[in-house]
């Protein structure tokens, strides 16, 4: 019994990559066609791209059942031939998460002349990604109050 755990938990990581695949494609054209907006509609993702609040502090623990959906999405986004941007693999990670009800927010910063955004996921106002801290929210890059 024990020698199949190994085989059941490639098979599920297979499943899990297919998946992400598929919902990479989806991705990809509601990117290109109707943007950010469009492609959270269409995954079932809330996004937060006018408010100035800045993520808590903290840390956040993803269910166990998890582990395998977020590895799986990591793998193929890295190797997705389009690009490992932040933005694509926070929806990915959204889509598949969204049970967790995630919300994407984007950031900027710029530093000496360089001007730099970034794409970051929230659960209950904490976010997943600890680089996020060092990006203003959108809706302060806008002008919003912060």
């Amino acid at each position: 019994m024990s020698q199949l755990r190994p085989l059941r938990r490639a098979a599920r990581f297979g499943v899990e990559a297919a998946r992400a695949v598929v919902t990479l494609l989806v991705i990809e054209v509601c990117l290109r066609t109707g943007g950010v907006d469009t492609a959270c509609a269409r995954l079932g993702l809330r996004s937060d791209l006018t408010s100035a609040r800045q993520p808590r502090a903290g840390h956040v623990v993803l269910p166990r059942r998890t582990k395998t959906p977020v590895r799986a999405c990591c793998a193929v986004a890295s190797a997705w031939p389009a690009g490992d941007t932040c933005l694509r693999r926070c929806l990915l990670l959204g889509h598949r998460l969204r049970q967790l009800d995630p919300v994407l927010r984007i950031g900027v910063r710029r530093e000496d002349a360089v001007f730099a955004a970034h794409a970051w996921l929230e659960i209950d106002g904490v976010a997943l990604d600890p680089a996020s801290a060092g990006y203003a929210a959108l809706g302060t890059a806008n002008g919003a109050p912060s």
